[in-house]
């Protein structure tokens, strides 16, 4: 089918807290001021709701009563961003609102397909201005009912607010809600314990030079040899594709990963340190890189408990730095995949306390934040030579359930180009691969990822 959906809007709603909440302005800590300024936008689809949650209008009235209660708790997300010098800026606490749209479908949820990620789901998702960042919700979210009556619950968050562990508690909290329970976990909102003038001072050692770091985030992305630009990689047609690897596998790559030529680890390697080896070594063959062309490999790391004191359960803001590996296509591709598991596990191990209060301090001595952030209209090129890779293999977003039901399938709509994948569970146990790869390269690829499994039987 057509890369559009046939969407019409029936209403449009302002949701404010549903009870007084602190009001003013609110200091944001560098992690949130830098990285994704956007929203990061999810769809998440359910069965037909059953018949009391659809007549007069129940279901959308259940949603926006739930909403205002879960705001009274998570009110910044009801908030506004204030625009400071130097592309700083400060959370102004005014119960402004999330916006809230109900609209109808004229396709079925079945002419969509296999919830493959594709273009056509940002029509599932509120469209935001982003030329009018002062005003722009923090919040938005979108419920279309289908034409056999299934339901899409599309949701953005601003990732100045949330980064992903704290979109999802935001989520899981206010699905309990509109089931007829309470909070679980309450959210910490006091942001100051992440600046670096109010923190518990670091326990000795030297400040770490973030930029000559093992997981330097600054690091600078290489281009192809031989180009003087990554203008003409950035132009290239993508494709996207969903891949599956079962539980059999992913232990397969595990026990490759662990075959005795790497130094002894405390640990097995994990789940994404595996994949992603995999993923880049695939990504090196595909693209036919030559054995001199360096090639860096980005993720995100989650520091809540590794930063001492870690932070206080239930923290809701941005605690999360991407980090950088670098090596040769060469070195990656004539090692094995322990070697590669191995460099990511360094990098991995190399973001200790000591390296966040430096990254901390670095950002602080900064006069412009802005060369430090990733907006709508300017996001660096992170693809061809070079990958990243995001897991959210900890967020059972399966389990979701607003008072109807599971969900049947969450996609993420913004895949941010070439060399984009993002790693999900399924209720199947297996792990979904979502992958954006240039056009020319991506069946090469998909045959090198399922290559080295030899002769183990695909499970559908």
């Amino acid at each position: 089918m057509e890369q559009k959906l046939n969407i019409t809007f029936k209403n449009s709603y302002l949701v404010k807290p549903s009870a007084p909440t602190f009001q003013g302005h609110m200091p944001l800590s560098l992690f949130d001021q830098t990285g994704f300024l956007i929203h990061i936008p999810t769809v998440h689809f359910y069965k037909p709701p059953p018949p009391q949650f659809t007549q007069d209008g129940s279901l959308i009235n259940k949603l926006k009563s739930s909403l205002a209660m879960a705001l009274v708790h998570f009110y910044p997300l009801a908030g506004r961003i204030v625009l400071m010098e130097g592309g700083r800026m400060e959370l102004n606490c005014i119960s402004a609102g999330a916006q809230l749209l109900e609209a109808v479908c004229q396709e079925t949820l079945d002419q969509i397909g296999d919830f493959s990620p594709s273009p056509m789901f940002h029509n599932l998702v509120p469209s935001l201005n982003y030329n009018d960042m002062e005003n722009l919700p923090l919040l938005a979210i979108q419920v279309t009912k289908f034409k056999d009556e299934n339901i899409a619950l599309g949701i953005a968050i601003s990732h100045i607010i949330a980064d992903g562990q704290s979109a999802f508690h935001f989520i899981m909290e206010w699905a309990r809600l509109a089931s007829g329970n309470t909070i679980f976990t309450k959210p910490f909102l006091d942001r100051r314990v992440l600046r670096g003038d109010t923190r518990v001072p670091r326990s000795g050692g030297e400040r770490i030079d973030v930029n000559s770091h093992a997981a330097n985030p600054h690091l600078p992305l290489p281009i192809v040899i031989g180009k003087t630009s990554a203008k003409i990689q950035q132009e290239k047609k993508t494709s996207i594709d969903l891949l599956k690897l079962s539980t059999k596998e992913i232990e397969f790559l595990k026990s490759l990963a662990s075959d005795g030529t790497v130094p002894a680890m405390k640990r097995p390697y994990s789940t994404f340190e595996v994949i992603s080896a995999h993923l880049w070594r695939c990504a090196c063959r595909a693209r036919l890189l030559i054995h001199e062309q360096p090639t860096v490999l980005s993720f995100p790391i989650n520091f809540r408990k590794l930063i001492q004191p870690p932070l206080p359960v239930g923290y809701f803001g941005n605690a999360m730095l991407y980090i950088r590996s670098v090596d040769s296509s060469g070195n990656l591709l004539t090692g094995t995949l322990a070697n590669t598991a191995a460099k990511i596990r360094k990098a991995i191990l190399a973001v200790t306390s000591e390296f966040l209060y430096s990254e901390v301090e670095f950002l602080q001595m900064q006069t412009d934040l802005s060369k430090f952030q990733e907006r709508h209209d300017h996001m660096e090129y992170l693809g061809n030579p070079n990958l990243t890779i995001s897991s959210w293999l900890t967020f059972p977003f399966n389990d979701l359930d607003f008072g109807w039901g599971k969900s049947l399938a969450m996609v993420e709509v913004s895949h941010n180009g070439d060399g984009d994948f993002v790693l999900c569970g399924d209720r199947h146990s297996e792990v979904v691969v979502s992958v954006c790869f240039q056009e020319e390269y991506i069946k090469s690829f998909k045959y090198y990822f399922y290559e080295i499994f030899g002769d183990m039987n695909k499970e559908d």
